[in-house]
């Protein structure tokens, strides 16, 4: 489920009992050391150390499992891949405080990537971007949806042994990735996440919830036909035809630049939205049909099913996985 993430870990949360800067360098292969700073790696997550102050960035799933698609990590592989990065750095990563964390899942779908993201059209509260064809956002202040290709951005990365059988895997499929950025994550949740959190069951299916609602708040577009079947009415007529231009463009994001410019009211941008509402409503009943936005939405929710159900762990079930994984043992009980 997570992906990237960045933690970072203050010598006072430990009552300064350890110094980063003595205990840090000599565990990662550093890149940058100066009196105050120094940067590396251990293996594929940034290690940073400023001071008094310890920076960690990376992907947790590639951490754990050695790639991010393969699979969403379990509650105990959470658990366990933070407890392991504690144990290579020698401080308590579950004390560091998580200032960013992306969730993330890839859908494999019929066509390519790019035909289901030009059907998401709008949310409200967030701006809307595509970058090039291959990917789309959608951004606030301080979190952000990201829709792309996942082949196409392991093609453009560095053909590492993970990237190479990734592509492998993935030949001759379309696979389509929605991640959910927590940019500012003591804002979102109004409170201090700590590394320790992100293996409770309530922190997890609470950032599932996130990662499912604001999908499911996006304005779509369907595939539509006219048919003159439809228009029994002047009015069923105009709603058809606003239903037609909504699937050829993305009027939501035109209308949001109309009122920018101040060419329209915010109450002619309401009564606007009003109608763009009823128009997608028409077109989806009176066609009656599964279109391509349908099957993008149906994959979603059946993963956020599967997935709250996988993450939702009775306690007594919980703290045995959680004793399994301290005492360091890699089978997992049934």
């Amino acid at each position: 489920m997570y992906d990237s993430i960045k933690i970072v870990l203050s010598e006072k949360d430990l009552n300064n009992e350890i110094s980063f800067m003595e205990e840090i360098p000599c565990r990662i292969v550093v890149s940058v050391c100066s009196e105050n700073r120094v940067v590396g790696y251990l293996r594929n997550m940034r290690v940073e150390v400023r001071g008094t102050t310890l920076v960690v960035e990376g992907s947790l799933t590639k951490w754990v499992l050695g790639n991010n698609y393969a699979k969403p990590l379990g509650i105990w592989e959470i658990r366990s891949g933070v407890k392991a990065l504690s144990v290579a750095l020698g401080v308590p990563i579950e004390k560091a405080v998580v200032q960013r964390l992306d969730v993330a899942f890839n859908f494999r779908v019929k066509h390519m990537p790019w035909l289901y993201m030009r059907r998401l059209l709008y949310s409200d509260g967030f701006y809307s971007a595509h970058i090039k064809k291959e990917t789309l956002y959608f951004s606030k202040h301080d979190c952000q949806m990201v829709f792309y290709d996942k082949i196409a951005e392991m093609k453009s990365c560095k053909r590492t042994d993970d990237i190479k059988q990734g592509l492998e895997d993935f030949e001759d499929l379309n696979v389509l990735r929605y991640e959910f950025r927590f940019k500012k994550v003591k804002s979102i949740f109004g409170r201090t996440i700590r590394g320790e959190d992100l293996y409770t069951t309530s922190f997890c299916l609470l950032v599932l919830k996130k990662w499912y609602d604001c999908y499911m708040d996006i304005q779509k577009t369907y595939d539509i036909e006219l048919s003159y079947c439809m228009f029994n009415s002047k009015k069923a007529f105009e709603l058809a035809c606003v239903a037609y231009c909504m699937n050829q463009f993305n009027v939501y994001d035109m209308l949001e630049e109309a009122f920018i410019r101040r060419d329209i009211s915010s109450k002619n941008k309401y009564d606007i939205k009003e109608v763009l509402a009823k128009a997608k409503n028409v077109g989806i009943d009176s066609l009656n049909a599964a279109s391509m936005i349908d099957e993008l939405t149906s994959k979603i929710e059946h993963a956020y099913v599967k997935l709250r159900s996988r993450y939702d762990v009775a306690p007594e079930r919980l703290e045995r996985l959680n004793r399994w994984v301290d005492r360091g043992v890699t089978g997992m009980p049934s």
